[in-house]
C-alpha cells in the first residue's frame, strides 16, 4: 500500500496563485493513497520553510472537507506572498503533510498604482483624434427617409492628394465625388441585417482628383429584429499638401444634410447652403470610427543598483500589449490584458520577472496595439467600442533587493515612444508587418488621462500558444497561391519561415472553406478580412508571426512566398486560454461518437478565447451568454473551467443593467443593443450553480449572489402572474431550430421557453441559497418555483401531455425543468418520442432544446430514440456534421447550405451533447458539489457499445469503463478518488458481483477505491 500523501495545493483553484485580489483565498488540496480524510491542519507563514512566526494556524479541524476553505490569516496586503502547508489524518490513523505552496496578492487598491497612463498613438492618430470626427444626422434620429449629406470644399492648388473616409449607420447607399459615384475599398451588401458602420472606410478616389464636393446618401433602420435607434453618418477628409502637411476635415457642422433630397443634389454646382446644418446624431453611436492605427513601441531604461531577490511587473493597457525586459518577453501570454467591460474595468497582469533583471542597466520595451478595446469589433465593426481613444498603457516594476530595500520603475516621464514595424493589427482583419521598418524618431511619450476605471487582476489561465499543427497537405490551385490544409479547424495563426529578398511581401489568408477551384473562400467571414501580410527585411531566414490578431481556420492560402513553400515552412499555432484538460472519453466501437466528442473539444478550444465566444473566425467572436450556459456542462468535463468562467462572470456582473437585466453578450460594445433574452441572460445564474456543482466552489455563489438576486427580481417585477410574458428582450427563443425558415422564427412558444428557464433558475437559486446559509432566500425561491410551476401548467400543459405547441423543445423544457406533473410525464415524453420517430429518428431542436433532449428521453426509458438520434448521420443530426467532414461543431444543423453569413463552422453550442456522454453513457456525474458523491448510473446502449472515461475532478481522478451485450450492461469498472463516495445504480437484470461477492442489490454506495462489477452468470 502506498503511503498517504497530500498534493495539488491550490488557492482559488489555482496552483501558485500570483497577483490575486482575494484577501482570503479559498484553499484546496487532494488526498492520495487514502480512503477518507478525518482531520486537517493548515499552517501559513511568510517564509517557504514556515519556520518564522505563523500568519495562521487553523489548529486540528475534524473534517473531511478538502476544498472551499477560506484562508484564515490576516487579510492579504498588496504584493504579500503567503506560504502554506496542510497536514491531514485519514480514517486509518495515517497522517501526511504536504510540501509548502504559496499564493501572492497583486495590487489591491488604486493607491498602489504609481505608473501613469501613457498614450500609445502616433502623430497622425493624435491629429485625427483632435479633429473630432462626429456622428452626424438631422434632428430626428429615427427619421426613415433617405438622408443626403454634402460637403463643399475649395481645395487649393497645393493639394496633391485627397483621401476620403466615410461610414453610414444603418445603410450607406452611395458616395459621390464631384457628382460621380465612387466605391468603397470593401464592398458590402448594405441591405443586410448586419450593417457595417462602425469604422471609416476609404473611398476610392481617382488618382490626382481634388474633389470640390463630397456627397453621401444614408438611410436609418426604424424597425428590425434588433432594437433600432436611428441613423448616423461620419466622415474624415485628408487634404495632403505639397509641403507634407495634412489638413483634416471631419464630419461636423461644415456638413449639410437634407432628408428626401431633390434630384441632382449630387451635382458639382448644386447649392446646398439652404440645407440644415448637420447635428450630432441622436443614435447610440458611442464609438470612435477612425481607422486602424499602427502598433506603437514604448521603451524605458532603468538601473538595478544591486542584486535583485524578487521583481514583479504589473501591467495593463487600453488596447493590447506585449512587454519585454532586456529583449526577453515577460510571458508567453498573448493579447493581454484580454477583453473586458472597459467602461467599468480593465484587467492587469502580474509577472514574476526576477530572472530577467540584471545588475546595472536594464531596458523595458512594450508593444501596444488595438486589440478589442480600440480595434473594430462586433457586427458593426466599431472602433473604440468599449471606451474612448487613445490607446493607453500603464505599468510598474517593483525591484526587491538583497539588502531588504526596494524601488519602483513606473510608466511616466522618461519613457519614449515610436512606431513599430507592425503597421496595422486588428482582431478581425489581421496584421500587416513591414520588417524593414524599425522604430525610429523616438520622442517622449505623452502622459494621458486616467480613464477612472477599476484595475482588476487577471489570474485565470491566460491566452497562449498551446500546441503546433503541421498541414496535412499543400496544394497550388493557382500560380503562386499555396493552400495549406491543416485538417482541423482551430483558433490561432500560422508561423511562416521564409528567406527572401528585401521588400518581398507574403500574404496569408485564413478560411474555413475552399472555393471549387481550391483557393481560400472567406465568404462566410462576412467583413472579417482575416489576412496577415509580412514584408521581409531581407536579412536571411525570417520567422513571421503576428502579435495582436487571431483567426479561426482550417485552411491558409499563402501568396508571395519566395519559392515553393513546404509543409515545414507554415506551422499552425493553436491559441486559446490555457485551461487544463481534465477529461478523456473514448468509444471503442462507436467512431461517430468519438468524432462528435473530438469536434466539440476543438470548438471549446477555439472559443475559450479571453471569454467564451460563439465563434473564432468571422466578424463576431463575442461572449454570447446563451452559448456558454448550454455548453458549460460538457465544457467542465473536458477542461478545468472554474477560474475561466469565474472571470467571465466578473464581466457579466459588470455588464448587468441597473434594473437587474443580464445582457445577452458579454462584453459588448457600448452601442450594442442593451437587451436581455431568456435562455441567454440566465447564464448569470446557471454558471455559478454549475461551478459550485463541479468544483464545490461556493465563492462563485457569493460573488454572484447580489447580481443573481437582481436578475430574478427583474423578471418577477415584470411578470407578477408567474408566466414570463413581459420584458423578454430580444426573445431569441429556441434559436436556429430545424423548422425555422429564418433564425428567429417561433417554432416553440417563446413564452414557454422563458417561463421554463425562469422556473429552473428559481430552483437553482433555492439550492444555492440553502448551501450558503441563506435560509430565508431558499424558502422564498422554493415558493417562487412552485408558483411558476403552477402558472406554467395552467398556461402551457394539456391533459394529454402536450406542452405548448407540442414541438420537441416544448416537451423537452417542460420535462427537463420538472414542470410536468408525475402523472403526465410518460404522456409528455411520448409526445416527444412520437415526433422524433415521425421525422425519421431526427430532432428538430435549436439552442435551447438540444442540450436536454437525450436526458429527457433516457429518463423516460426511450433508449431506442436516444440511440437513433446519436447514430443518425442524416440532416439534421450531430452525425450529419461529421459525415460532411466537420472537424468542429457547426453553428447550424445545416451549416453546409443556405446563407453563408449565418454559417460558422466552429460553434460549440450543439456540442452540449457531450455532457450527456459523460453523465449518462460513462456514468460520471456529481451527486454532491465537488463530486463528494458521484452519481454512477451508466446507460449502456448496445449499438454504441463500451465507453471508457477518466475525469480529473477536484478530489482526484474518477474513471469508468463499461461493457455489455445486446441486452445492456454486463460489467462496470470504477475508480473512486479519496474523500469521495460513489452512488452506483446498475440495471436490474440479475445479480451483480464485485471481488467474488454478490452485491445486495443493483443500487449501492461504495467509498474510495478500485472496483469491477460484473453480472453473474
Amino acid at each position: 500500500m502506498n503511503d498517504l500523501a497530500v498534493t495539488d495545493l491550490r488557492a482559488e483553484q489555482t496552483t501558485d496563485l500570483l497577483g490575486t485580489d482575494v484577501r482570503h483565498p479559498r484553499l484546496s488540496w487532494r488526498m492520495e493513497h487514502g480512503a477518507a480524510q478525518r482531520s486537517y491542519r493548515i499552517r501559513a507563514a511568510a517564509d517557504a520553510g514556515l519556520s518564522g512566526p505563523l500568519l495562521w494556524d487553523s489548529g486540528i479541524v475534524s473534517s473531511d472537507v478538502c476544498f472551499d476553505i477560506p484562508y484564515g490569516g490576516p487579510p492579504l496586503a498588496s504584493g504579500q506572498r503567503v506560504w502554506w502547508s496542510v497536514e491531514i489524518a485519514d480514517d486509518r490513523g495515517q497522517t501526511a503533510r504536504s510540501a509548502p505552496a504559496w499564493f501572492e496578492a497583486g495590487l489591491l487598491s488604486t493607491a498602489d498604482w504609481r505608473g501613469a497612463w501613457l498614450e500609445a498613438e502616433d502623430d497622425v492618430a493624435a491629429a485625427e483624434r483632435a479633429a473630432d470626427v462626429t456622428w452626424i444626422w438631422s434632428d430626428t434620429a429615427l427619421d426613415p427617409r433617405p438622408h443626403a449629406f454634402r460637403l463643399d470644399l475649395e481645395p487649393g492648388e497645393d493639394i496633391v492628394r485627397v483621401e476620403v473616409l466615410v461610414s453610414g449607420k444603418d445603410h450607406l447607399r452611395q458616395v459621390w465625388l464631384d457628382g460621380e459615384p465612387v466605391a468603397l475599398d470593401q464592398p458590402w451588401d448594405y441591405t443586410t441585417p448586419l450593417p457595417y458602420w462602425g469604422t471609416l472606410s476609404p473611398v476610392v478616389v481617382p488618382p490626382g482628383a481634388r474633389p470640390r464636393s463630397i456627397c453621401a446618401l444614408v438611410e436609418a433602420d426604424v424597425t428590425g429584429f434588433f432594437p433600432v435607434d436611428g441613423g448616423a453618418f461620419a466622415a474624415l477628409v485628408r487634404l495632403h499638401r505639397r509641403d507634407g502637411s495634412v489638413e483634416l476635415v471631419a464630419s461636423g457642422p461644415r456638413w449639410r444634410v437634407r432628408a428626401d433630397p431633390p434630384a441632382g443634389w449630387q451635382a458639382p454646382g448644386f447649392d446646398a447652403s439652404a440645407w440644415e446644418t448637420a447635428v450630432p446624431s441622436g443614435a447610440n453611436t458611442s464609438n470612435d470610427p477612425r481607422p486602424a492605427e499602427p502598433v506603437m513601441q514604448l521603451a524605458a531604461q532603468f538601473d538595478a543598483r544591486g542584486p535583485v531577490m524578487a521583481a514583479r511587473l504589473y501591467a495593463t493597457a487600453l488596447g493590447v500589449y506585449d512587454a519585454s525586459i532586456n529583449g526577453t518577453r515577460v510571458s508567453d501570454a498573448v493579447l493581454s490584458p484580454e477583453i473586458s467591460v472597459a467602461e467599468r474595468h480593465v484587467f492587469f497582469q502580474t509577472y514574476d520577472v526576477t530572472s530577467l533583471i540584471v545588475e546595472g542597466r536594464n531596458s523595458i520595451d512594450v508593444l501596444v496595439g488595438d486589440g478589442w478595446y480600440a480595434g473594430a469589433f462586433g457586427w458593426r465593426i466599431e472602433r473604440y467600442g468599449f471606451g474612448p481613444a487613445p490607446r493607453r498603457f500603464r505599468a510598474q516594476l517593483r525591484l526587491d533587493y538583497a539588502d531588504g530595500s526596494h524601488e519602483w520603475v513606473a510608466t511616466g516621464p522618461g519613457w519614449q515612444i515610436a512606431r513599430s514595424p507592425i503597421l496595422r493589427s486588428e482582431i478581425y482583419d489581421g496584421e500587416v508587418v513591414d520588417a524593414r521598418r524599425q522604430p525610429a524618431d523616438w520622442r517622449p511619450a505623452t502622459i494621458g488621462a486616467d480613464p477612472g476605471i477599476a484595475l482588476l487582476p487577471l489570474t485565470s489561465p491566460p491566452l497562449r500558444p498551446v500546441e503546433e499543427l503541421r498541414a496535412r497537405s499543400v496544394t497550388e490551385p493557382a500560380p503562386g497561391r499555396f493552400v495549406f490544409d491543416f485538417g482541423q479547424n482551430f483558433s490561432g495563426w500560422v508561423r511562416i519561415t521564409a528567406n527572401g529578398a528585401v521588400g518581398t511581401t507574403i500574404t496569408a489568408r485564413f478560411a474555413e472553406l475552399l472555393h471549387a477551384d481550391g483557393t481560400a473562400d472567406l465568404a462566410n467571414l462576412r467583413l472579417a478580412r482575416a489576412t496577415d501580410r509580412f514584408t521581409l527585411a531581407g536579412t536571411g531566414e525570417e520567422r513571421l508571426e503576428p502579435r495582436f490578431t487571431y483567426h479561426g481556420f482550417r485552411y491558409v492560402e499563402v501568396e508571395g512566398f519566395p519559392g515553393t513553400p513546404g509543409i515545414e515552412d507554415v506551422v499552425g499555432i493553436v491559441v486559446h486560454n490555457d485551461c487544463r484538460v481534465t477529461g478523456e472519453i473514448t468509444f471503442p466501437k462507436a467512431p461517430l461518437l468519438q468524432a462528435i466528442t473530438r469536434n466539440a473539444l476543438w470548438s471549446q478550444k477555439s472559443n475559450f478565447f479571453a471569454v467564451p465566444t460563439d465563434c473564432p473566425q468571422r466578424d463576431e467572436r463575442m461572449g454570447w451568454m446563451g452559448d456558454i450556459q448550454v455548453f458549460a456542462d460538457a465544457a467542465a468535463f473536458t477542461m478545468e473551467v472554474g477560474p475561466f468562467l469565474r472571470r467571465f462572470l466578473v464581466e457579466a456582473r459588470a455588464a448587468q443593467r441597473s434594473d437587474g437585466g443580464y445582457p445577452i453578450v458579454v462584453p459588448q460594445p457600448r452601442s450594442y443593443p442593451d437587451v436581455t433574452t431568456a435562455g441567454w441572460s440566465e447564464a448569470g445564474v446557471i454558471l455559478p450553480w454549475l461551478l459550485w456543482q463541479r468544483y464545490g466552489d461556493t465563492a462563485a455563489i457569493h460573488e454572484n449572489w447580489d447580481a443573481m438576486e437582481a436578475w430574478m427580481a427583474h423578471v418577477v417585477h415584470h411578470n407578477p402572474d408567474h408566466v414570463w410574458r413581459n420584458e423578454r428582450g430580444l426573445d431569441l427563443g429556441d434559436w436556429l431550430s430545424v423548422d425555422a425558415v429564418k433564425p428567429d422564427d417561433e417554432t416553440t412558444p417563446r413564452g414557454l421557453c422563458a417561463t421554463a428557464y425562469w422556473a429552473w433558475c428559481a430552483a437553482l437559486m433555492a439550492e444555492m441559497a440553502a448551501a450558503t446559509g441563506r435560509d430565508a432566500a431558499a424558502a422564498r425561491y422554493r415558493e417562487l418555483r412552485a408558483a411558476i410551476g403552477g402558472a406554467f401548467a395552467a398556461e402551457y400543459l394539456a391533459a394529454d401531455g402536450t406542452a405548448g405547441n407540442g414541438s420537441q423543445t416544448s416537451q423537452i423544457l417542460a420535462l427537463y425543468m420538472d414542470l410536468v406533473p408525475a402523472g403526465q410525464r410518460a404522456a409528455a415524453a411520448g409526445v416527444l418520442a412520437a415526433d422524433i420517430r415521425a421525422r425519421g429518428m431526427k430532432l428538430s431542436t435549436g439552442f435551447l432544446g438540444t442540450p436536454y433532449i437525450l436526458d429527457v428521453l433516457a429518463d423516460a426509458g426511450m433508449l431506442e430514440e436516444v440511440t437513433g438520434l446519436l447514430l443518425q448521420t442524416g440532416y439534421p443530426s450531430w452525425g450529419y456534421m461529421v459525415a460532411q467532414g466537420a472537424t468542429t461543431m457547426w453553428e447550424r444543423w445545416n451549416g453546409d447550405t443556405g446563407d453563408l453569413a449565418m454559417n460558422s463552422y466552429n460553434h460549440y453550442a450543439f456540442g452540449a451533447v457531450v455532457g450527456f456522454f459523460w453523465r449518462r453513457l460513462a456514468g460520471i456525474a456529481p451527486a454532491a458539489p465537488g463530486f463528494r458523491r458521484i452519481a454512477v448510473r451508466p446507460l449502456y446502449l448496445p449499438e454504441i457499445g463500451p465507453v471508457r472515461a477518466r475525469y480529473d475532478s477536484v478530489l482526484g481522478p474518477i474513471a469508468t469503463a463499461t461493457e455489455g451485450d445486446a441486452d445492456g450492461l454486463t460489467a462496470l469498472s470504477l475508480s473512486v478518488p479519496p474523500n469521495s463516495v460513489a452512488e452506483v445504480e446498475l440495471p436490474d437484470r440479475g445479480r451483480w458481483m464485485h471481488d467474488g461477492q454478490v452485491m445486495p442489490s443493483a443500487r449501492f454506495t461504495v467509498p474510495s477505491g478500485e472496483y469491477r462489477f460484473t453480472l453473474a452468470d
